[in-house]
């Protein structure tokens, strides 16, 4: 998964965001599930928020409803990609997945 260089772990094989390591290198394994958690808990919003946009795009009956739909759709998917790097460092540092709380219904 990692391998070690001057600059600390890296991967050969997927993105991961290297200050991330950092910020992490000092901190016990409870805190850092902790974040994990939380960082979890908030690509899940932001996929949720990203599917309504998408079902808007689909909706849009005129031209410019949709365009104004598909791009705050387009801005919404590149956070939870964004997110989705910031987890799977997490992940990574981390070693394992936590358990995750019961989610609340919506």
């Amino acid at each position: 998964m990692f391998k070690t260089s001057a600059d600390g772990p890296v991967s050969d094989t997927k993105l991961i965001l290297r200050p991330l390591i950092g910020l992490m290198s000092d901190q016990p394994p409870e805190e850092i599930e902790r974040h994990v958690v939380r960082e979890i808990e908030k690509h899940r919003r932001l996929r949720d928020d990203a599917v309504m946009l998408e079902a808007k795009v689909d909706a849009a009956t005129d031209p410019e409803t949709a365009r104004e739909a598909s791009q705050a759709y387009i801005t919404a998917m590149i956070a939870v990609h964004a997110q989705q790097t910031v987890v799977s460092t997490l992940l990574d540092i981390l070693g394992y997945i936590p358990d995750m709380p019961k989610s609340k219904s919506h």
